[in-house]
């Protein structure tokens, strides 16, 4: 199935990978598999860096509020001496 260009310049990734998943060539197939599978993969590892990333910045904050209490503890302290 040829394509014009105006027509590939419309297509989207996913159409462009279901033209190439239904392709009549095994080999073009199995290359798309691939990519997609690939795909996939790295959107999951990208969501779990984001979930991750998450995580550090509530854990940095807890760290911070942390650190000025007891800076302020120690200040409160030392001001009694």
């Amino acid at each position: 199935m040829l394509l014009d260009k105006r027509e590939r310049m419309g297509m989207n990734k996913d159409q462009a990978m279901e033209m190439l998943l239904r392709h009549s060539d095994p080999n073009v197939r199995f290359a798309a598999e691939v990519i997609r599978d690939t795909d996939q993969e790295r959107l999951r590892i990208l969501n779990l860096v984001k979930e991750t990333l998450s995580q550090l910045r509530l854990d940095v904050s807890y760290l911070v509020f942390d650190l000025e209490a007891t800076r302020r503890e120690r200040d409160a302290l030392k001001g009694g001496n």
